[in-house]
């Protein structure tokens, strides 16, 4: 079935940062589902020229309604995934996130319906998403990802898959028995990683083009890290 203008569903990727159980209410009282998504550059590379596309349009329209004045434009929903010494890793982020009412429908691999998961960071999985273009007088114009649904291929859940990322090798010693008391989910969370959470990409300002710039030169040059 053919999907819906500016909705997509992603290759299968590595979760980083999921809230896909519980809304995250850290820097948003109201709370939000959100994962990022990590992909290769091939792979992500069809969705980053849709993401595009939706934005040089939104730019177009925005900058018919404001003739003669500057615009800015926020950062895009995606950046380079980098190393511990800040290089490039060949990888590409993808950012998703939906308000707390709108809880993203999670299934398995099969395609059956997951009414109760417990998604780590690490998981493989795949992201269904619409692309959302907005404007702020305060950030621009920009799009985002609205998470809509996720499909678990391979589940990390609970401290599974994170000691190995502190250096710690499987050794003879205690072993955590299940009904011991779970690690909570935050843990996951903040966790620290080779590339920093962005907490809210639509209040990061990148330069301020004027009205009157050349639209694919601003598109061309907006997911250019400065």
């Amino acid at each position: 079935m053919a999907q819906q203008p500016n909705v997509f569903t992603t290759p299968k990727g590595i979760a980083l940062y999921p809230w896909l159980s519980t809304p995250d209410t850290k820097f948003n009282e109201e709370g939000e589902y959100k994962v990022n998504l990590v992909l290769s550059k091939e792979a992500a590379q069809p969705i980053i020229n849709q993401i595009n596309e939706a934005f040089s349009e939104n730019l177009k329209e925005e900058m018919k309604k404001h003739q003669g004045k500057e615009l800015k434009t926020a950062n895009p929903p995606y950046q380079d995934e980098l190393d511990d010494a800040g290089q490039p890793t060949g990888n590409v982020i993808l950012r998703f996130k939906s308000k707390a009412i709108y809880k993203p429908a999670i299934f398995d691999a099969k395609g059956g319906v997951v009414v109760d998961s417990n998604i780590w960071a690490g998981s493989e999985i795949r992201v269904n998403a619409s692309i959302a273009p907005y404007y702020t007088s305060m950030v621009g114009a920009g799009v985002a990802l609205r998470l809509r649904a996720v499909q678990i291929i391979t589940l990390v859940e609970g401290s599974q898959g994170a000691a190995d990322r502190f250096g710690f090798e499987e050794t003879t010693g205690y072993v955590h028995k299940e009904d011991d008391t779970p690690q909570p989910e935050v843990f996951a969370e903040e966790t620290p990683a080779p590339m920093p959470e962005v907490a809210e990409p639509e209040v990061v300002k990148k330069a301020t083009p004027s009205a009157g710039s050349d639209i694919a030169d601003i598109v061309s040059k907006w997911g250019v890290k400065d």
